[in-house]
């Protein structure tokens, strides 16, 4: 894995199987995964368009791509042993209201091989580690309307779970948890 910031990008490479819930995600063999911010003047109606002339513009091929209002000064990478979460983190739209700025993008890269139920497991753990990490700083919501989960794996030892109490999960914990508070405290 390989990753650095151009253009306001985040961009991590490597050869990954991967699952996004992000926009033109779901799950495939990427080379890339990336996390842009978009400016004020972004286009709402549009971000799928927007994403693949991004990824042209950057020559990226096989992707998955994260839009984010959340300037990358913000951006948290919290390693855990064979775990690295990349997160930004912005909460201006709480899940309860709509048309407001603010994303919290995760991007889990486990430098190991894991079970497809254990990487939907990841998912749900990274995502549950956000909004403890969102109840202890003190907000009264789990989300904002626009966050999205990447989870990629490369090669490895093997792990069959990612749940909370599991060895994997745990680690997925603390990375997640401590980088969205990260993240947050860089506002």
């Amino acid at each position: 894995m390989r990753y650095f910031i151009k253009d306001n990008t985040l961009i991590i490479e490597g050869s990954f199987n991967a699952i996004s819930s992000g926009l033109l995600g779901g799950w495939k063999r990427v080379e890339c995964i990336f996390n842009h911010s978009v400016d004020k003047n972004f286009d709402l109606e549009d971000p799928i368009r927007y994403i693949k002339v991004l990824a042209k513009k950057l020559g990226i091929n096989r992707y998955f791509g994260l839009l984010t209002s959340v300037p990358m000064d913000k951006l948290s990478i919290v390693r855990k042993d064979e775990i690295t979460a990349f997160v930004t983190a912005g909460v201006k739209n709480p899940n309860e209201e709509l048309r407001k700025v603010g994303t919290i993008n995760i991007i889990l890269v486990i430098e190991a091989d894991l079970s497809d139920g254990g990487m939907v497991n990841a998912v749900i753990t990274a995502t549950e580690a956000k909004s403890s990490a969102l109840l202890e700083s003190g907000f009264n919501f789990t989300g904002t309307n626009t966050d999205a989960v990447v989870v990629a794996k490369t090669s490895g030892k093997y792990f069959e779970y990612a749940g909370p109490a599991s060895e994997l999960g745990r680690k997925i914990w603390f990375a997640v948890k401590k980088g969205v508070k990260e993240s947050l405290s860089k506002w």
